[in-house]
């Protein structure tokens, strides 16, 4: 059994979790596997295929952030059922099924992603793969369009904590190097933003949780979580896009049209217009977050100097528009 210095508590906790969730098949390899920023991930090779462990921890530390002491349990039953919930509304095996759930060791056993590479590997070069431009909308539009108006706003599924705590950074932070006016625009899309719980998002959705080829989708990472509306998935995501295409000189308002002419074709439970009307405003403090934020190096690193001025200029000007996305973008 291979390592890379798994903690031994881990690995006993994880291979209690694999016997529940795969009787007694045989674990071949475990090892620790990179990228959990709040909780730790393991690797699992098994005869019957790879698996990774998933345990929520508390007392988690980050050089980058220092998010609301939300208790592990907590953030482990909520990306649960979450996963759960968008695992079955999407299209089959786009999110990694999860096989076994133990409250008490605040860990869960899923399938691996489908997909070769994460997202912003691809976006980096300028490139969409077609599994994202077909797979992702669907994704999004089964979690939207079956949680619509199913859940109290102050179910675990709320997440309000943890949500605020993202505004916080994504919004409030960013008003403070605008004008007055845009200040304006930004800090009355979040208070708005805060009053609605339409439905379930991913609340995540960056190009990091999302393993991407031409041929397959995965969708990762639910502990972000919250009752919001589909434009903050949308426009979280769609950020990245115009970002991507603007910086590689290709067509970002095709590319964006693309994906919410498939988006809709799926999503009803809101009217189009109404949904894209709200995706403008996130839209322009996203991408304004990705060159302005503290982990911007992450997002927008790749892009030249002459190419991010460009992008952000517009996103200002998006910013003081009001109308649909698409039309303002000038589909």
């Amino acid at each position: 059994m291979a390592d890379e210095n798994p903690a031994p508590e881990r690995i006993a906790d994880c291979l209690a979790v694999v016997e529940a969730g795969l009787g007694r098949d045989r674990v071949l390899d475990i090892r620790v596997q990179g990228g959990g920023l709040f909780n730790y991930l393991l690797r699992v090779e098994t005869r019957s295929g790879t698996y990774f462990f998933k345990q929520y921890l508390d007392g988690i530390e980050n050089p980058l952030y220092s998010p609301p002491r939300i208790p592990a349990i907590e953030r482990a039953e909520l990306a649960e059922r979450v996963q759960r919930l968008a695992a079955t509304a999407g299209p089959a095996g786009a999110v990694p099924e999860i096989v076994a759930f133990d409250r008490q060791r605040r860990a869960f056993l899923m399938t691996a992603a489908p997909g070769e590479r994460p997202l912003n590997d691809a976006l980096a070069r300028g490139e969409l793969p077609a599994a994202f431009l077909t797979g992702l909308p669907r994704v999004l539009a089964g979690l939207h369009q079956t949680t619509y108006g199913r859940f109290a706003p102050d179910s675990l599924l709320a997440n309000t904590e943890f949500r605020d705590f993202k505004l916080g950074l994504q919004y409030d932070d960013i008003a403070a190097r605008l004008t007055p006016a845009e200040a304006e625009r930004v800090l009355r899309c979040r208070r708005e933003y805060q009053r609605r719980t339409d439905c379930v998002t991913h609340g995540d959705i960056n190009s990091r949780n999302i393993i991407a080829s031409d041929t397959a989708l995965g969708v990762i990472d639910f502990e972000q979580s919250h009752l919001g509306t589909p434009a903050y998935d949308l426009a979280y995501i769609l950020c990245e896009v115009l970002i991507s295409q603007e910086a590689a000189g290709a067509d970002s308002v095709a590319a964006i049209g693309e994906f919410l002419d498939r988006y809709f074709a799926d999503f009803t439970a809101a009217h189009r217009d109404s949904v894209e009307i709200e995706v403008t405003q996130h839209l322009a403090v996203q991408t304004l977050y990705r060159f302005w934020g503290p982990s911007r190096a992450a997002w927008t690193g790749y892009v030249d100097e002459p190419s991010g001025a460009r992008v952000i200029a517009r996103a200002r000007e998006l910013l003081l528009a009001d109308g649909p996305v698409t039309a303002l973008l000038g589909r």
